[in-house]
C-alpha cells in the first residue's frame, strides 16, 4: 500500500500551484486597546516630521510608533471628534471636527482653528492639489465639495455639475484633475470650465477610486477592481479581460496603490485585501481574478475586520486604521510559504540537491522547490518521513519508517530493501562508492551496498551512538560517533568534538562550498559553532555572540557570509567579520538577527538535523516550529531611511512646551523632563538613540527603550539638549534634534545677588574695620582724656599744696629777713635763699601751666608759629605755614604732642639741615589729620635713617613715641642733598577735639565697655 501511495503522484502533482499566502511577504504588527491605541480610526496621514496623524472618535492623535499622543482641540469637546486628517506638502496638518465643522491646522506645536467655513456636514476626505489648494469632500447631498485657496472657500454643487446625492470618494491627480464617485456616476473636473462632468457614462453605486504609480485611475465597485483610464489619467484603459474579484465597496473602507504598484483595499467587514501588481488588462480568468486577491482578517491577527483608511508611509510600510486600532504591514526578509503548513514533528527535513532544488519533507508530504519557483508536492506519503539524501546520480532517497523509496525525474522510480532496524532512523549519507549509509539512534550504523544491508560496528553503547552524518568533499561519510567524538565511517581515527555537549544531544555538521572559506568543516551545538581549519579547531561561542545558541543549521554563502539557525532565530555574520570573530578572543562581531520582526513567524526547530540549506537560486530555507520559511540574501528588507527625530515636549513643573525649540524656565525651576521621539516606523523597537545635555553631560547617554530624559537641579544657565539615533539597520539620523533650555536664576542665584553680596561683604568688612578703628580711636581718646584729667589733678594739687605752701613759707622767711639789720650777713644769706625760692616757685608755676594744656589756645596755626619761634632758627630760613581743608580745633593733648614733634623737627633743621626753606603743611582730612614738615636741607644720612637715631641721640625715637601716644604714625623720608620730610598722620577721631568730646551714639554704645 505504501508503494502505491508513493508512486501515485506524477506529473499532474508537479504542476499543482500552491494557494496564495496570507500576506506572506509582510510582517504584521498591531496596536489595539492593550497598547493604548484609540478606537475608530477614520483617517490616517503622515507628517513631514515622521509622525502618523490619526483622526479618531476619541480625538486627534499623533503616533511615533511607540506612543499615542492626543493633540487637544483649542475649543475643547464642543468641536466634536475629527473625521479626517491630511498633511500638506508644506508640512501643515489639516483636520476637521464633526460637530463644529471647523477646520484646524497644526503648525509649530499648536493646533489653531480657521475662521468658520461653508462646511455644514461631516468631512470624509481632504486632498491637496498641485497648486496648493485644499479640496474637501463632505457628506452633504446638495453641495458636497469645497475648495480652499488663497484664504477663501468655494462651494461646488449642482451648479457645478455634481448631482444631488451622496458622494463616496475623491482623488486628485498630479495635474490637478479632481475625480469623484457618486451614487449615480463617476465625475471628472473640467479645469477650464471649473465644473464636473460624468465620465464615459459609467454608472456607479458605492465605488472607490485609486491611482496607480503610472497615474491610471482605478475603480473598485460591485464588478470588482479595474482601471478606467490610461496612464496619467488620460485616454482609455486596455481592453478589460476580467476585473479582479475584490469585495464590493461599502461606506467604510478605502483603496490605494503602494509605490511598488500593489493594490490595497480596506473593507467594511472582511478585513484587508491585496493584489500584487495587478495587470491593467485584468485577470486572465475568473479563477485567477479571485485567487490573486490576498486577504488578511482578524483570523490572521488584524485588530478588526471593520477597516477604514490605508496609508503607505515614507519608509514603505502600509498602515490600516480599523475600528479597534491600527495595523502595520512591513516588507519581510523572511517569507513563510503558506502551503508548508504541516510541519514535521521533529522539524521539516531539508535537502539541498545538486541541481539547485530544495526538497522539504513535512509530516505527510514531500515538496520540491525548483530554483526561483514555489514549492511543488512530489509525494503524499501518509507516513512521517525519517531521512532524505541525494545519491551520486541525483536520485533522492527517502526513508518512511524503515522503508526506502527513490525519487528521480519528477516521480517515484522505485523502492529499496527495508532498513534492518525498527529504531528511529536519524540521518543518512552516500559515500564516494555510492554506498548508502544510515544512522539509527539506538540501532547503530548501517550501510547498503548493492541490495545488501550491513550493520557496522554493532549495537550502540555509551561510546558509540551515531547521530548526525554527512559526506565531505572527498565523499567520505563523517558521523557523530558519540556525544564526545566524530569519526569517518570507513576509518578508525576519531576527532574529539571541540565543545562539551550532553548525551545524547546531536550536533550539526556542515561542509562549506569549496574556495569560499579556509575551513573544511563546521560543527554547531548548544554553546556555539566550531570550524576546522587545517588540523586546528576555531571556536565562536555565545560568550561573544549571545544569540549563537542551540545551533542546528549552518550555511556559508558564495560571498562568504555565514548564516546560523538556532533557538534565537536566524543570524548572519558578514564575511568581513567572520575570521576576526573566530580568531580573536573577546571580539564581538556585528550580527544581523532575523526573527519575528523580520517575518520569521516561529523559531528554527530544536530537533532538526539540518535546519537550514541553500537552494540554487540563493534562497536560504529554514525549518521552523511552524513550517519552513525562506530568506533571499539578495533581496533582504532593509530600511535605508534615516530616522527622523523630534523633541515632543519639555515638562517643567505644571508647564508643558510642545515641539519646543527654545524653553525658558521660570525662576526657581531646575527640574525638567524631556520627551522625544525616534520616528522610524518600520521597527521602532529596534531603533537606538542617545542624547546629551551640553553644559551638563560629559558624554552621550544611550536611551535604551526609554524615550524620556530627566534632569534635576540644573544650575542657572543655558543648556542645549541634543539627540541622535539610528534605525534597525544602523542608518543614523542625518541631523540632530535639539532644544535650548534656559534655566533662569532666582535673585539669590543671579549675578546681581553676587554683586550685592560682594558689595555687602565689602561694606560689612569696611564697617567692621571702621568700628575697629573707632574702637582703637576711642580707646586712644579715653587714654588722652584720662591723661588730661590726671595732669589737671596734678597741676591743681601742686598749686594748692606745694606751691601755695612754699609761697607761704617764702613770705614768713621774708618777714624774718626784714627784722634783720640791713646789710648783715644773715640777711644777705636769707635774701639769697628767698631769691632761689622765688625761682623754684616760678618754675613750679611753669610746670603747673604745662600740666594744664587746655589754656584756651588750641589754635594749630598759633601753636605751630609758637614752635617755630621757640626753635630759634636763623633769620635766613624762610618758614611757611599752610593749612589745607577746613581747619579743625585740635585736641589739647594731641596738639601738645604735635607741637613737640614739630619742635624736634625744627630743632634738627636748625642744627643739622642747613636749610633755607621750611614748609609746614597741615591737612584736615575726614579720616586722618596730617602734618608735614618739609625742608630743603642736606638730608639725613642713610645710616641714621636706617637705624632710626644717632648714637647718643634720641630725637627721632622720641618723635615716633610721641606719635604713638596719640595713635598716630610718623614717617621720615630723606635722601642726601634733597632735604627731609617728616609726616605725622593722626586719626581724625583722636586729633579733632569735636570728635573726641562728641562721639556718636553707636560709638558710645560700642565702646562703652572701654570706659
Amino acid at each position: 500500500m505504501l508503494v502505491l501511495l508513493s508512486l501515485g503522484p506524477g506529473p499532474a502533482a508537479a504542476a499543482e500551484e500552491p494557494a496564495s499566502s496570507a500576506f506572506a511577504a509582510y510582517t504584521h504588527q498591531k496596536w489595539g486597546r492593550e497598547r493604548d491605541a484609540p478606537k475608530q480610526i477614520y483617517s490616517v496621514a503622515q507628517g513631514r516630521d515622521g509622525y502618523l496623524w490619526l483622526a479618531t472618535t476619541q480625538g486627534l492623535y499623533r503616533f511615533d510608533g511607540v506612543r499615542f499622543e492626543r493633540v487637544r482641540a483649542p475649543d475643547g469637546p464642543s468641536n466634536g471628534p475629527p473625521s479626517a486628517v491630511m498633511v500638506t506638502r508644506a508640512g501643515d496638518v489639516w483636520t476637521n471636527f464633526s460637530e463644529s465643522h471647523r477646520f484646524a491646522i497644526y503648525r509649530g506645536g499648536r493646533l489653531r482653528t480657521l475662521p468658520p467655513s461653508p462646511a455644514t456636514h461631516r468631512v470624509s476626505i481632504m486632498r491637496e492639489g498641485p497648486d496648493g489648494s485644499i479640496w474637501v469632500l463632505t457628506d452633504a447631498e446638495d453641495e458636497p465639495l469645497l475648495r480652499y485657496k488663497g484664504g477663501r472657500w468655494r462651494v461646488y454643487g449642482r451648479a457645478q455639475g455634481i448631482p444631488t446625492g451622496n458622494p463616496f470618494d475623491m482623488v486628485v491627480t498630479k495635474d490637478g484633475i479632481v475625480w469623484l464617485t457618486h451614487a449615480e456616476t463617476v465625475l471628472r473636473l473640467d479645469v477650464a470650465r471649473d465644473a464636473f462632468f460624468g465620465f464615459a457614462g459609467r454608472d456607479a453605486t458605492i465605488a472607490r477610486l485609486s491611482i496607480d504609480p503610472d497615474g491610471r485611475i482605478w475603480l473598485s465597485d460591485q464588478l470588482g477592481t479595474h482601471p478606467i483610464t490610461g496612464r496619467n489619467g488620460r485616454g482609455a484603459p486596455p481592453r478589460l479581460r476580467v476585473p479582479y474579484a475584490t469585495d464590493k465597496p461599502q461606506i467604510r473602507g478605502f483603496t490605494m496603490f503602494d509605490r511598488a504598484g500593489n493594490f490595497w483595499m480596506g473593507t467594511e467587514y472582511r478585513g484587508v485585501q491585496r493584489i500584487t501588481r495587478p495587470d491593467p488588462r485584468g485577470a486572465r480568468t475568473r479563477s485567477e481574478a479571485g485567487s490573486v486577491v490576498e486577504r488578511f482578517t482578524t483570523q490572521n491577527g488584524l485588530t478588526s475586520n471593520i477597516t477604514h483608511r490605508l496609508l503607505q508611509d515614507l519608509e514603505g510600510n502600509i498602515w490600516v486604521g480599523t475600528e479597534k486600532g491600527v495595523d502595520r504591514f512591513r516588507s519581510a526578509s523572511v517569507v513563510t510559504e503558506a502551503k508548508l503548513d504541516d510541519p514535521h514533528v521533529f522539524g521539516d527535513i531539508l535537502l539541498a540537491a545538486r541541481d539547485g532544488s530544495v526538497f522539504i519533507a513535512q509530516a505527510k508530504n514531500i515538496y520540491r522547490v525548483p530554483p526561483g519557483a514555489r514549492p511543488v508536492r512530489i509525494l503524499n506519503a501518509g507516513i512521517l518521513p525519517s531521512t532524505m539524501c541525494e545519491s551520486p546520480n541525483g536520485e533522492i532517497w527517502i526513508t518512511l519508517d524503515n522503508q526506502v523509496v527513490v525519487w528521480r525525474g519528477g516521480r517515484i522510480v522505485g523502492r529499496r530493501a527495508d532498513v534492518p532496524t525498527f529504531t528511529t532512523l536519524y540521518d543518512c549519507a552516500f559515500d564516494a562508492r555510492g554506498d548508502y549509509w544510515i544512522s539509527a539512534a539506538r540501532g547503530g550504523l548501517f550501510r547498503l551496498r548493492g541490495d545488501r544491508w550491513e550493520r557496522k560496528f554493532g549495537r550502540t553503547g555509551l561510546d558509540f551512538r551515531p547521530r548526525s552524518m554527512l559526506s565531505d568533499a572527498q565523499g567520505r561519510v563523517l558521523v557523530q560517533w558519540s556525544y564526545r567524538t566524530l569519526r569517518y565511517a570507513t576509518s578508525s581515527g576519531e576527532m574529539a568534538i571541540p565543545f562539551s555537549i550532553r548525551d545524547p544531544q546531536p550536533v550539526t555538521l556542515y561542509v562549506p562550498p569549496r574556495g569560499v572559506t579556509a575551513a573544511t568543516l563546521y560543527v554547531g551545538g548548544p554553546l556555539g559553532v566550531a570550524r576546522l581549519v587545517g588540523a586546528r579547531w576555531q571556536w565562536l561561542g555565545k560568550d561573544r555572540v549571545p544569540s549563537l545558541v542551540d545551533v542546528n543549521g549552518i550555511v556559508v554563502t558564495r560571498d562568504g557570509d555565514h548564516w546560523f539557525a538556532g533557538s534565537a532565530g536566524v543570524l548572519r555574520i558578514r564575511a568581513s567579520e567572520v575570521d576576526a570573530a573566530f580568531l580573536t578572543a573577546g571580539r564581538r562581531p556585528k550580527v544581523t538577527h532575523f526573527d519575528e520582526d523580520s517575518g520569521l513567524r516561529s523559531m528554527p526547530h530544536d530537533h532538526s538535523r539540518h535546519s537550514m540549506v541553500q537552494g540554487g537560486d540563493g534562497r536560504l530555507w529554514s525549518a521552523t516550529q511552524g513550517g519552513t520559511s525562506w530568506i533571499d540574501p539578495a533581496r533582504l528588507s532593509r530600511n535605508p531611511f534615516a530616522p527622523k527625530l523630534s523633541i515632543r515636549a519639555v515638562r517643567a513643573g505644571q508647564r508643558i512646551f510642545h515641539d519646543p525649540k527654545h524653553v525658558r524656565l521660570k525662576a526657581g525651576q531646575s527640574d525638567v523632563e524631556i520627551d522625544f521621539a525616534v520616528l522610524s516606523l518600520s521597527n521602532p523597537d529596534r531603533t537606538s538613540a542617545k542624547y546629551r545635555m551640553d553644559g551638563q553631560d560629559a558624554r552621550w547617554i544611550p536611551s535604551g527603550h526609554r524615550r524620556e530624559a530627566f534632569y534635576t537641579n540644573l544650575k542657572p544657565g543655558t543648556y542645549q539638549f541634543r539627540l541622535v539615533a539610528a534605525n534597525e539597520d544602523g542608518v543614523t539620523s542625518a541631523n540632530e534634534a535639539s532644544v535650548t533650555i534656559e534655566v533662569v536664576p532666582t535673585f539669590v542665584q543671579s549675578i546681581w545677588f553676587l554683586v550685592v553680596l560682594a558689595v555687602a561683604t565689602v561694606l560689612i568688612i569696611w564697617f567692621l574695620l571702621r568700628l575697629r578703628a573707632l574702637q582703637v580711636a576711642s580707646q586712644m581718646r579715653v587714654r588722652l582724656e584720662q591723661r588730661l584729667i590726671e595732669r589737671e589733678t596734678i597741676a591743681r594739687d601742686l598749686h594748692d599744696t606745694l606751691l601755695q605752701g612754699v609761697q607761704g613759707f617764702v613770705f614768713r622767711v621774708q618777714a624774718v629777713a626784714n627784722r634783720l639789720a640791713a646789710g648783715s650777713d644773715e640777711r644777705k644769706a636769707l635774701e639769697q635763699t628767698l631769691d632761689r625760692a622765688d625761682e623754684l616757685v616760678s618754675k613750679g608755676r611753669d610746670s603747673v601751666r604745662d600740666l594744664r594744656v587746655n589754656d584756651g589756645r588750641n589754635d594749630l596755626r598759633w601753636t605751630l608759629q609758637e614752635a617755630v619761634d621757640e626753635a630759634l632758627l636763623d633769620d635766613a630760613v624762610d618758614v611757611q605755614i599752610t593749612e589745607i581743608g577746613t581747619p579743625e580745633t585740635i585736641h589739647p593733648l594731641a596738639l601738645k604732642e604735635i607741637k613737640a614733634i614739630v619742635g624736634e623737627a625744627l630743632f634738627n633743621v636748625g642744627r643739622h639741615a642747613g636749610a633755607k626753606e621750611v614748609e609746614l603743611v597741615a591737612s584736615y582730612g575726614r579720616r586722618t589729620f596730617r602734618l608735614r614738615v618739609q625742608d630743603d636741607g642736606r638730608g639725613i644720612p642713610d645710616e641714621v635713617l636706617g637705624s632710626g637715631s644717632r648714637d647718643g641721640h634720641f630725637g627721632l625715637v622720641g618723635m615716633r613715641e610721641r606719635a604713638g601716644i596719640i595713635g598716630g604714625r610718623l614717617a621720615v623720608r630723606s635722601s642726601k642733598g634733597e632735604g627731609t620730610e617728616v609726616v605725622i598722620d593722626v586719626p581724625s577721631a583722636v586729633a579733632y577735639d569735636r570728635l573726641v568730646r562728641g562721639r556718636s551714639w553707636l560709638s558710645r554704645f560700642w565702646f562703652r565697655r572701654d570706659r
